[in-house]
């Protein structure tokens, strides 16, 4: 498909009325721009009624709009809105009238017309909630948790799959909400990088029980903590001490990449800690006889409580909270 100008194209009718348009990625790599730059000027196009946007069919040249357009700068003094509302309102009588000569009684036909008035302005309002991590199990896990607090719907999704999946959101020009973990919030600020996307940290801490089950080795025993990159190892070392209640507590923390010093660990110390990301990797690695606890994986009830209000507009500052929360 040629390089083209999809303003000045549709705007003087270089290109045929239904034509399609290159998808946004493609015309970007075609005219070596941003692909971010190209999804704004759709909009743009679409907004002024110079294109059509169809989910799962493409980006079409809208020239009933267009022409609509030209005749009123033409200075005839006809409103945009008001040829729309009349296009719509004859549209709707001619479908409805076809439908109730095949036999549609009236108010089941009004019913109908009402139900998908009332789903799409529910799908327009509600953001698309996602909730990526990087462990299958606490992404099911926290998704239903989340659903159930929302009353939304929540697209769980893998890390690794942010960066493919979201552009194709963004083409649905819905608000998007993607929440995670505190140990993945720059892999998913990575992924986003400056798209218009509020990303909510959830934050995740230590069962009770497994404090109950720590008790009994007390200060005095060594412990050691893996996660999947270094920042978190850092990040949460001192906030597992304060999760144990003990600040003195011999305590090592490395990544699993780090496999000299995992072996070392494996070996050596009393008590073997995991991040959620990790934990099926390290309990493979570790002797048979060896616990290993899934630490952070209880939701915090107050981060649940801050990340519901933020997505559902409700909440005044939670940035005070997420400091506190992550030290």
């Amino acid at each position: 498909m040629p390089e083209i100008c999809p303003g000045s194209t549709a705007a003087t009718g270089s290109l045929g009325a239904h034509e399609q348009l290159p998808p946004v990625k493609v015309l970007a790599k075609n005219l070596g721009i941003n692909f971010q730059t190209v999804r704004k000027a759709y909009k743009e196009l679409e907004e002024n009624g110079l294109i059509n946007i169809k989910h799962g069919e493409g980006t079409f040249i809208s020239l009933t709009n267009s022409a609509r357009r030209a005749k009123i700068s033409g200075g005839d003094g006809n409103s945009t809105q008001t040829d729309i509302q009349t296009e719509f309102a004859n549209a709707a009588r001619k479908l409805i009238e076809q439908y109730l000569q095949q036999g549609l009684d009236f108010a089941e036909a009004k019913k109908i017309a009402e139900k998908s008035f009332a789903e799409i302005e529910r799908s327009q309002s509600s953001p698309v909630i996602i909730f990526a991590e990087c462990n299958q199990f606490q992404i099911k896990q926290i998704s239903e948790i989340l659903e159930k607090e929302l009353k939304l719907a929540v697209k769980p999704m893998r890390l690794e799959d942010l960066e493919k999946e979201i552009p194709v959101l963004m083409d649905e020009g819905r608000k998007i909400n993607i929440v995670t973990t505190g140990f993945h919030v720059n892999e998913v600020r990575n992924a986003v990088g400056e798209m218009p996307i509020q990303i909510d940290i959830l934050i995740t801490n230590l069962n009770p029980e497994i404090r109950r089950q720590l008790e009994t080795v007390g200060e005095k025993g060594k412990y050691s903590f893996i996660c999947r990159d270094k920042e978190s190892a850092v990040l949460y070392k001192d906030l597992l001490k304060a999760e144990l209640g003990y600040e003195q507590i011999h305590l090592t923390s490395c990544t699993l990449s780090e496999t000299d010093k995992v072996q070392i660990i494996l070996n050596s110390s009393d008590v073997l800690l995991s991040a959620p990301s990790v934990y099926e990797e390290v309990r493979k690695l570790a002797p048979s006889n060896r616990a290993v606890y899934n630490v952070f994986e209880r939701v915090d009830p107050m981060s649940l409580k801050v990340v519901k209000d933020r997505i559902l507009g409700n909440s005044k500052s939670s940035i005070a909270y997420y400091r506190n929360a992550l030290g």
